[in-house]
């Protein structure tokens, strides 16, 4: 556990038949017919693990494992030309289909790309594969989010010392300069897009005191009051933002709020508080 300080101030493809693919199937066999001289066989899966832990009311996650609405492509490696791109479920209605030997990258995405949302997110995933004559070559498509999810969690206690609070997060490439709120009513994770690597997500939390806690400062009572702070976030992964006030009557007042980052989400890696104290 470790703790910081913060004062207040996210080859060939010879030819292709659907073997099978209904809308909760992931496998999408596309076999051609008996090798000949030159040709090669080539079949494709699909595998899409958004590991999120659990679906919300607004986005059910386990919709991203159906794979027939997928957007399958073939690509020739070696000039990039889209030689077949086509939903997964529409395979059959293009397929046989003959390749030249070579390479194809092939790719398979669902959803679209946002800075971030609560309603979408992305996944994709490509392999690239290279087919000589006469072999058969099963290929598998890795499908992941681009995206790393993030949430917040108030302690019903907030409510005691706190007219208003809320959180706002940013830092990422796609977000800019602008940010993303969650309010004090709020119950809906956001999906942040990410670099490939991962991003540091920055975060302020800002609250406003009640009149019974009002600090006093050099120029009077303080009511409102800030804290900031960063955590790695990558894309797969789920934080969350567990905020509690833990109150201890001083002279000069003495509120202070407890800041947890939790990835139980995913394993539970790592936790560590962030005491905070209102000055």
């Amino acid at each position: 556990m470790e703790r910081r300080n913060i004062f207040f101030r996210f080859g060939i493809l010879a030819s292709l038949a659907l073997a099978s693919c209904s809308a909760n199937d992931k496998n999408l066999n596309l076999v051609s017919p008996p090798n000949e001289l030159g040709k090669g066989t080539l079949s494709i899966n699909l595998n899409p693990d958004p590991s999120f832990s659990e679906g919300t009311r607004s986005l059910n996650e386990s919709n991203y494992m159906l794979t027939s609405e997928y957007t399958v492509q073939i690509i020739n490696a070696s000039n990039d030309n889209v030689l077949l791109e086509c939903k997964a479920y529409e395979l059959g209605s293009y397929l046989p289909k003959t390749f030249d030997i070579g390479s194809y990258k092939i790719t398979a995405t669902y959803g679209a790309e946002h800075d971030a949302s609560r309603d979408e997110f992305f996944m994709s995933g490509s392999t690239v594969v290279t087919l000589k004559a006469k072999e058969e070559k099963s290929v598998v498509v890795n499908c992941s989010p681009t995206c790393g999810k993030v949430s917040v969690d108030f302690d019903q206690t907030m409510a005691t010392y706190f007219d208003d609070y809320n959180v706002t997060f940013g830092g990422t490439k796609m977000l800019g300069s602008s940010t993303i709120a969650w309010s004090k009513t709020d119950v809906e994770p956001w999906y942040i897009a990410l670099d490939k690597n991962g991003e540091n997500i920055n975060y302020t939390i800002s609250l406003k005191a009640k009149e019974d806690y009002l600090t006093q400062g050099n120029g009077g009572t303080v009511a409102n009051g800030s804290a900031t702070g960063t955590f790695r976030l990558e894309r797969n992964k789920a934080h969350k933002l567990t905020i509690r006030p833990s109150y201890t009557p001083t002279t000069d007042g003495g509120l202070q709020l407890g800041i947890t980052i939790d990835e139980s989400t995913n394993d539970k890696k790592i936790t560590y508080e962030i005491p905070v104290t209102w000055l």
